[in-house]
Formats: structure tokens, sequence, C-alpha cells
């Protein structure tokens, strides 16, 4: 199933330096069977067990609840935030490590969502903001994409990031960011000013929640793309209602490509 509101799409015109970027990074930026950043870093051969154990019983509790798009907002957030709060905590009551994170990683099953690589050059290459705003783990998604070297320096990532020191983890002490609260208020001063000078915005994510990384009226100017590949039948109208874009069954990015060509202004 692939859902265009075309009434929308019609309403952009998308030139190479008129429009900035908002993306996801869990289930978004990477496939729907990849690990996510939280998980990676559960691997009971290099972090204690009792982590990934005692974080899957979390999961387990409030992962329907994420899941959930009849629950009312605010009370969901309160849901997701103490999901956060205790899944950070096992990470400092388990001793996780710099080096444990980095060998998490290195031998992890993430895999970047087909066409994205090309797609984040061709922004690098025309000078395009992109801001990945994620719920998930910062020190990851900067070290998978480090890795696939397309971590560019137009590419900024606003996420839960750990502080380290003498590779031993101090305790979490920055606002966290979650499904529910992560919008573009968190950015700094400095780039909030960058992006509004921009015509446009395009925005990804996977979650319902996600649209909430720009405000109601920044809606106007923003073509929403979302993922969805889960429970399809059962989600497809509530994604149908909120994103411009809905794309299913293992989309990619060649697949927004081609979406975006129809409304990019020609070159003289």
């Amino acid at each position: 199933m692939l859902f265009i509101n075309e009434n929308r799409l019609n309403l952009f015109s998308f030139s190479s330096n008129n429009f900035a970027v908002l993306m996801d990074f869990d289930k978004t930026m990477t496939t729907m069977d990849s690990d996510d950043s939280w998980t990676v870093i559960q691997n009971p051969t290099i972090v204690n067990p009792k982590l990934s154990v005692q974080s899957n019983q979390l999961f387990d509790k409030y992962g329907p609840i994420e899941m959930d798009y009849n629950l009312p907002f605010d009370v969901k957030s309160t849901h997701m935030y103490n999901w956060y709060f205790h899944v950070l905590n096992l990470y400092y009551e388990y001793g996780l490590t710099y080096q444990n994170l980095v060998s998490c990683v290195n031998c992890s099953n993430i895999t970047l969502r087909a066409g994205l690589k090309e797609l984040l050059l061709s922004f690098y290459q025309n000078h395009i903001p992109v801001i990945i705003l994620s719920a998930g783990i910062g020190n990851v998604i900067e070290l998978v994409l480090k890795s696939h070297k397309c971590f560019y320096n137009n590419i900024s990532i606003i996420s839960n990031f750990f502080t380290f020191e003498d590779d031993i983890l101090l305790p979490f002490s920055n606002p966290i960011i979650h499904t529910c609260n992560k919008t573009i208020d968190l950015l700094p001063n400095s780039l909030k000013q960058q992006l509004f000078k921009k015509d446009y915005f395009l925005l990804f994510g996977d979650f319902i929640e996600d649209i909430h990384m720009v405000s109601k009226k920044a809606l106007n100017k923003t073509l929403c793309f979302g993922f969805l590949e889960k429970n399809v039948e059962a989600n497809f109208n509530f994604y149908q209602n909120s994103f411009d874009i809905v794309l299913t069954e293992n989309s990619s990015f060649y697949d927004v490509k081609n979406i975006l060509n129809r409304r990019m202004k020609k070159s003289n």
C-alpha cells in the first residue's frame, strides 16, 4: 500500500536550497528488522545480561502503550517518560562503558534503509540542513552514520547522548527525549534560526507522534512522510490521517526520491 495526498504534495515546490529535513532514526532511517539504538547496546555477550532481561520486561509493559493511538497524548507522554527514565537508569546501574557501547555497535544488526545514503549525500552536496531528532541513543546514531561514511557536516543529531568519563558512564542528567516530546523546540537557537529561514520542511518518521517534531503552524509548510510496516492494516487509517505520504511494505528512500522529484524545480 502507498498513500499520497496529492493535494498536499502539489502545494510544494522544492529547489536545492529552500528546504530543511527533519528525520527520526530508528525504523525510519533504518529498516524495520534492524536493531534499534537502545537494544543494540543490550548485547548480553558484552554487557550484563540482566540489563537486557529487565529492559525487555519494561518493553512488554510500555511497548503496547506506545502503539496505542486511542490513548490521550498526555497520558501516553507520561508513560513514555517513565519508560525511558527506567531504561536509562539500567544502563547506569549495570555499568555500561564507552568501549561496551562501541563493541555493541560494531557487531550490531543495524541496516540503513535502501536509498538513504544516496539521499543524505544529495542533501550534503546541496547544503540542505538535516536534523536527526531521535528518542534513541545519539552515541549509537553517530557511530552508525560514521561507519557508513555518511555523517556529513550538514547533519545535526538531537537525541539522548550518554556522557562518559574515563570510559565510565556518568548519571544521565540531560532532559530525556522520548517518543512524545521530541520537537523542534529542543534545537539550539542558532539551528532554529537557520531552519526557519527555509520555505519548507521535509519530515520523516515511523510513529504518528513524529509529526509533532514541528509545531502545528509549521506543519502547513511541512511535507510529512510516514513509514508504516508493523500492524499495517490496523494502523493505516491513523497514518493516512496524519502523514501526507504513507509508505509500507519495505519502502525505501528511492521511493521518497521519486516522489520528491515530482515537486523539484527544474534547474535553468
